[in-house]
């Protein structure tokens, strides 16, 4: 059991008031028709200015001999010393290697100027050989933040790199809980199907894949996430109506929650729900959420979202508001990725690259089953796919799916490097994080991670 964590030692003084860290927009049409319908409603949380949470790190680094070339070493200390240049003496940092057996080459200790020295000969020290036990690394990782004596309103990550396939072990008898990892896969040679499931499995993860040269990239963007947390464990709470008692005097609401990880500096997360409206009913959900900081937990109001019922508007001539829409689209054309990669998956390349290229063309050539469309109006609502959304979003979308194409054109080249990119491109949306993917398509990252993955790449983007 890892419990020698070394504690934060702060000057004595007053704590800082906290304003609200989390703000939450909701967007739905406010005149929708009287008859039974079906309607979209947005949910947008963005993480506001404000200090952020001190932060445990844990870098889990593959030492097996498929890091024998010293140019794979060499990029794990220049990835490492980044990391180092952006953690202050608030943060903590240990790290752990793996091969045949797992180490921990020191425990979470504050990143204080003294300390650094320690680490960069650690880093200077990192020597490669044996075989490939990612359960054992990705254990010591979690028994190290499971076991903190200090953990009170501290980010808990885990960076979990892999440079091979899965030998001895299985990631998937470690428990993951709510600690967040982050895995990257480095090289052409990782698995991207366990460190996918590694991510998936944790609170908030994703799976970068990077090219031999650019593990220091995903280090940053990843770190420029982590060193901007304003909330910890944000969760939706929403009450739907029972449709059983709706036109009764004794209206029942039934709860639901849904758990959205950590939510950083200007960093978005959206949740699109469907809600059925019988006959009449005007209060159609109602909304609220938690989240925690410096060990303390936070609830909102509770809001309710009401709708006026006119025979004005009926649900052939209603309109969708412009950003539920984008959201809609978004999440049809990550299924077509989905079901795309899954075929793929199965060597049913052919039928992989017909979805992509009817994507591209237009989602609308699919079934409503084929995209999740539950409603019969939603098919003539995307007519014009394409057309309805804006520039980028737009732009995003269409060289994902051709980059997906191109990277399916044949087997090899699907197992070469196809996909890992499609386990990260799905990883990446599902999150709504940016995961690198050897490919500048990062929609979702915040002013910091840019800002770092610049810095990491060398450029300068500060006037």
């Amino acid at each position: 059991m890892f419990d020698d964590d070394k504690p934060i030692v702060l000057p004595p003084g007053p704590k800082p008031i906290v304003p609200g860290r989390v703000k939450l927009e909701i967007r739905n049409n406010e005149k929708v028709p009287m008859d039974d319908n079906t309607q979209k409603v947005l949910l947008k949380f963005t993480g506001e200015e404000n200090s952020r949470s001190p932060v445990d790190i844990v870098a889990v680094l593959d030492l097996t001999g498929s890091m024998k070339d010293n140019q794979n070493i060499e990029e794990f200390r220049k990835a490492m010393r980044f990391v180092l240049t952006k953690l202050s003496p608030v943060d903590r940092l240990s790290i752990v290697t793996y091969s045949t057996s797992a180490e921990r080459l020191c425990p979470l200790i504050p990143v204080t100027p003294s300390f650094k020295t320690e680490f960069e000969y650690l880093i200077s020290c990192l020597r490669s050989g044996g075989a490939t036990n990612m359960e054992e690394g990705l254990r010591m990782g979690m028994d190290i933040l499971n076991h903190r004596k200090f953990s009170r309103g501290r980010v808990g990550a885990i960076m979990f790199m892999s440079n091979g396939w899965q030998r001895d072990g299985d990631t998937r008898n470690v428990e993951l809980g709510d600690v967040t990892v982050h895995t990257f896969g480095f090289g052409q040679h990782h698995d991207p199907l366990d460190l996918k499931d590694i991510s998936d499995r944790s609170l908030g993860g994703t799976y970068s894949d990077f090219p031999l040269g650019n593990l220091s990239l995903g280090f940053a963007q990843c770190l420029g996430g982590l060193l901007s947390v304003v909330a910890q464990d944000l969760t939706l709470v929403f009450h739907l109506p029972d449709e059983q008692t709706c036109n009764s005097r004794s209206q029942v609401w039934l709860p639901s929650t849904i758990r959205l990880g950590d939510l950083c500096i200007k960093e978005c997360r959206k949740v699109l729900m469907e809600v059925h409206l019988p006959r009449g009913l005007t209060d159609i959900l109602k909304v609220s959420y938690t989240y925690k900081f410096d060990g303390e937990i936070f609830e909102s109001d509770t809001l309710t979202i009401a709708v006026q019922r006119t025979v004005e508007v009926t649900a052939a001539q209603q309109k969708t508001l412009p950003d539920v829409r984008a959201e809609d689209i978004r999440l049809r054309i990550v299924r077509i990725m989905k079901q795309a990669t899954a075929d793929a998956d199965s060597n049913n390349l052919d039928s992989a690259r017909d979805k992509l290229i009817r994507g591209i063309k237009s989602p609308t050539g699919f079934s409503k089953e084929e995209v999740g469309v539950s409603s019969s109006k939603h098919k003539d609502d995307v007519g014009a796919l394409w057309a309805q959304l804006n520039g980028e979003l737009k732009y995003d979308l269409r060289a994902q799916l051709e980059e997906l194409l191109k990277l399916m054109k044949s087997e090899a080249i699907y197992d070469w490097e196809g996909r890992a990119f499609a386990y990260s491109l799905l990883s990446s949306h599902n999150a709504q994080r940016p995961a690198g993917r050897g490919y500048n398509m990062e929609k979702f990252a915040t002013p910091q991670m840019y800002d770092f993955l610049m810095e990491a790449a060398g450029l300068d983007v500060k006037p």
